[in-house]
């Protein structure tokens, strides 16, 4: 018997070994190999520190598919945003300052939270969308949004823009805090390639990712088979003008929050996000997507369905999001300044988005008739598949430079375009003869009967979708939201269709693929739990050792 209980023991001591392993990690410094070292080092459920300091990486690291934390000593935040005209130089300097971070009223309508700045604290002010002006010193004061700063030490100056669409006019400003562990990207590779574990949730955090010379994506959410969701929290990542991506996944789920992503210059193509989890992931994804329900709100009964982006801040991008081949993704409580929302449909890809929920954020636009608006040309950019926008503070795109951009940009790109699964959609016909083409906006999975406008269950791809329209309500407190419009792909392009071709007003139709109203919200729908309960896990699955353990030898 004893021989027995000790064999128990060993096994059981085993068990907690493995499964409670917990090391910690700290790389020799921030450079690549360090950090590579640490990562090799480590078992699920441990944990790998990236030390303070400033390094520049002109290569990359990858985790693979095991469940650990890499957490940097502080990435720094932009923590307000200001429309105050202010000149470069050293001295005092006032400023009007909102803050990045979303809350709610009395009433549930999103509105800036209040700001925690104190005297003595040291910050910096650069300029949207031209980061190389900026100016750097210590809290004078700060009471009711106004900030009093000297300022030390100073970088750029006016009208100091080497890009026609990102113009300088020392009139949009981010404030932020210093950061303490920071990686420039020299890289042309990923910096972070991330699979997911089947068995925990990795976890990256406390890192500031600055712009170089790098054309390589900053952060790579990879898709591994029953993976879990990666989660990434508490980061600063800069776009430069390399043409990379911030980030990018491969996978259906994950989830974002407290996370700054600012672009130098005002940013025409590269995305703070690209979301492609059907074209870079796995075919499979893209197609159970579609061949599935919605998972919007509480339909998400994981929280791993859908990938979230919550309480962050994206800055001077035409369009900071792409939701892309088969993509679901919700943005909330999320501070959109001088950045819009695109996403894809079965144009130019396979699948096209499957959906996003966009609600409780608020946008920012800053209008001006000299010349130096950011060229917005709408909030969002719509191609296809299904939608909630609700409870959003969402002011018209609309300047003396620019005037009268859309809320909503929708179009069905393929009714005009060469590519993509099913090119010129309807070619031939006019007045919606062939609609709905497969995919398009307002169409997902709900009966799993729909057909297109060959009277077809499937394209070459998967299945073409039935009728799952788009809501738009309840923005800015309440009203409906205004300069909605539907625009077609055009004829002068080289990839455009010859012939008769039909129009966008004919296949995206208001009260049959989409909503707008003061009040008609999606039917059945309600917001996902928030915070993301992630957010208060752990990265692993590992058991805690037990404790009081009595073993009765006879």
């Amino acid at each position: 018997m004893l021989i027995k209980w000790l064999s128990f023991i060993l096994l059981l001591s085993a068990l907690v070994s493995s499964t409670a392993h917990a090391a910690t990690y700290t790389a020799a410094s921030c450079s690549t190999s360090n950090v590579q070292t640490a990562i090799n080092s480590t078992v699920e459920g441990d944990t790998v520190i990236i030390p303070a300091g400033t390094c520049t990486w002109a290569s990359g690291v990858t985790i693979s598919g095991k469940g650990i934390t890499v957490t940097g000593q502080g990435s720094g935040r932009i923590i307000a945003y200001s429309a105050s005209t202010l000149a470069i130089g050293t001295g005092p300097k006032t400023l009007s300052v909102t803050s990045t971070t979303v809350t709610v009223d009395g009433s549930g309508h999103p509105i800036p939270a209040s700001l925690s700045i104190s005297a003595g604290q040291t910050l910096r002010i650069s300029e949207t969308g031209n980061r190389q002006n900026w100016m750097s010193g210590t809290v004078s004061s700060y009471s009711a949004g106004t900030l009093v700063m000297n300022m030390t030490s100073t970088g750029g100056s006016c009208g100091n823009s080497a890009n026609q669409f990102s113009p300088s006019n020392c009139k949009r400003w981010l404030v932020s805090t210093p950061p303490v562990t920071t990686i420039i990207n020299n890289s042309g590779s990923t910096l972070f390639a991330i699979s997911e574990s089947p068995t925990a949730h990795t976890n990256i955090s406390g890192i500031k990712i600055a712009a170089g010379t790098g054309s390589g994506t900053e952060v790579n959410f990879g898709y591994t088979p029953s993976g879990r969701a990666i989660l990434m929290h508490d980061m600063w990542l800069e776009e430069g003008s390399a043409g990379n991506n911030s980030l990018h996944s491969s996978t259906m789920h994950g989830v974002v929050w407290n996370t700054s992503f600012d672009a130098t210059p005002f940013s025409m193509a590269p995305l703070a996000f690209q979301n492609q989890p059907g074209l870079s992931g796995s075919p499979q994804i893209g197609i159970a997507s579609w061949t599935t329900p919605s998972t919007m709100g509480r339909a998400d009964t994981t929280g791993e369905n859908n990938f979230y982006v919550e309480n962050s801040d994206f800055h001077a991008y035409l369009n900071a999001f792409d939701n892309d081949e088969a993509g679901r993704l919700v943005v909330r409580y999320t501070t959109m300044n001088n950045a819009g929302l695109g996403t894809h449909g079965a144009d130019t890809g396979p699948y096209g988005q499957r959906h996003f929920e966009f609600y409780n954020n608020v946008n920012v636009f800053n209008p001006f008739s000299d010349g130096t608006t950011f060229p917005m040309n709408q909030w969002f950019f719509i191609r296809g598949g299904t939608f909630v926008i609700y409870n959003n503070a969402i002011p018209l795109v609309n300047s003396g430079d620019y005037p009268n951009k859309p809320t909503l940009n929708m179009t069905v790109m393929n009714l005009q375009r060469n590519g993509g699964p099913n090119p010129c959609w309807g070619q031939g016909t006019t007045g919606g003869g062939r609609y709905p083409s497969p995919r398009q906006i307002g169409m997902g999975r709900v009966s799993g009967i729909g057909v297109d406008g060959l009277g077809q269950s499937t394209d070459s791809v998967t299945y073409v979708g039935d009728s799952e329209p788009g809501y738009v309500w309840g923005n800015n407190g309440g009203v409906q939201l205004g300069n909605i419009q539907l625009t077609n792909y055009g004829t002068s392009f080289s990839d455009s269709c010859a012939g008769t071709t039909d129009s966008t007003a004919n296949y995206v139709g208001a009260g049959r693929d989409y909503f707008n109203t003061a009040n008609t919200a999606k039917p059945g729908w309600s917001p996902y739990t928030y915070p993301h309960p992630l957010r208060t896990g752990s990265s692993g699955t590992a058991l805690s050792a037990p404790t009081n353990l009595r073993v009765a030898v006879n």
